[in-house]
């Protein structure tokens, strides 16, 4: 009883341990702190030698190995305590480091940089590496609890951390489902069309459809919010599970408070919503290049009709595993941009179909006008995913 009273007690301090927010502003919480894994180049044997601080040694370079593909998704945290140190990769100079500074790069864009795996990192500049701090960590928002990657499985079954994400999730949800009661109860006649599956499979829709006539009228203009306001909540979703999709920049802010992700969620949705309603217009603008205006609005009718079906079943499913305590492990991500694919395979090869059907077009010219305005764009945002 006592032996396993021991493991018990080592597990959580390690647990406690490996989660303890560090880096700027506490936002990381660290997987792997490099703080005893630092060596020292031997000349005489040509190799990297553990550092042992009783050899008072000259070396001012001092040097850590990543194998950056252990921590997909995750992020390089790095500070010195002591002025004009410097940063190598593979004995590559990477940048000047301020003191009292710290320094954060993705290993997604490291490797994609370094176009491997592996690299020796290298700070130069202090007597020893004590003034150093470098750990892996995840931001602390992805509530993450795993200490070491899994390589068996995309499901980890364990409990999930609270954080002001949480918070936040909880008033997504209240915004999707009082948009949702809504369009629901006041546009009761476009609700059951776009929601019919019948509808959907349909590759012969009614052409006088009121939604399909006006597709900058309010029930659709209606339709597309919700559309937005569904795949900000998902993106939500998919983000408390590790996939990291808010990168400080001019737009969007980076941290973990409930009003800064608040305010990410609704710069998203104002995205999506704008980014349907020029798809819109692109379709047109090609739809009149290639001479098939006709078809236009069914087309765009089909792309919203068949998005929103998808992107609430997905939102139903990552809700399940939400609070079923499923948390998704880090080849999830893989694993979402490959069913994504599917989707828009599936939805460009309905729509193929529907437009056949309708507009005789021949089949040629019709599929060089659906790689313009459906296969170019789906390309180009799976490359900005990936």
């Amino acid at each position: 009883m006592k032996y396993i009273f021991l493991v018990v007690t080592i597990f959580f301090f390690k647990i406690a341990f490996a989660t303890n927010p560090s880096g700027p502003e506490n936002r990381y919480n660290i997987i792997h702190n490099f703080e005893n894994d630092w060596t020292e180049y031997d000349k005489d044997l040509e190799a990297y030698t553990p550092y042992i601080s009783e050899n008072n040694n000259s070396n001012k370079v001092f040097s850590v190995k990543l194998n950056l593909n252990d921590y997909p998704g995750a992020f390089l945290v790095i500070k010195t305590n002591q002025k004009d140190n410097y940063l190598f990769f593979d004995n590559r100079l990477k940048k000047n480091l301020s003191a009292d500074k710290w320094v954060v790069y993705s290993i997604k864009e490291i490797i994609k940089e370094l176009k491997k795996g592996e690299t020796i990192l290298s700070i130069f500049g202090s007597n020893t590496p004590d003034k150093n701090t470098v750990f892996i960590g995840y931001p602390t928002s992805q509530a993450i609890s795993v200490v070491e990657k899994t390589k068996n499985s995309f499901l980890n079954l364990i409990p999930r951390g609270n954080s002001h994400l949480s918070s936040s999730l909880v008033f997504v949800f209240f915004i999707n489902i009082i948009m949702l009661s809504f369009v629901a109860s006041n546009y009761n006649k476009a609700f059951k069309k776009y929601y019919s599956f019948k509808d959907l499979s349909a590759f012969i829709p009614k052409e006088n459809s009121f939604l399909i006539n006006k597709p900058m009228d309010r029930p659709n203009m209606m339709f597309i919010i919700l559309l937005s306001l569904i795949s900000g909540f998902v993106i939500m979703l998919l983000q408390s599970n590790g996939l990291s999709f808010f990168k400080e920049n001019f737009f969007f802010q980076n941290g973990n408070t409930f009003g800064i992700l608040t305010t990410n969620f609704f710069k998203i949705c104002l995205l999506i919503f704008v980014s349907f309603v020029l798809k819109y217009f692109y379709i047109n603008l090609t739809g009149k290049l290639f001479n098939i205006k006709k078809i236009v609005d069914i087309h765009y009718f089909k792309v919203i009709q068949t998005t929103i079906y998808y992107f609430s079943i997905v939102l139903i499913l990552l809700l399940i595993g939400f609070n079923t305590y499923i948390k998704l492990g880090l080849e999830f991500k893989y694993l979402f941009t490959l069913v994504l694919i599917i989707f828009y395979f599936l939805r460009t090869l309905l729509i193929y179909f529907t437009i056949n059907r309708v507009g005789n077009i021949k089949t040629l010219y019709l599929i060089s006008y659906l790689c313009i305005v459906e296969v170019f764009p789906i390309v180009l945002g799976i490359r900005i995913l990936l």
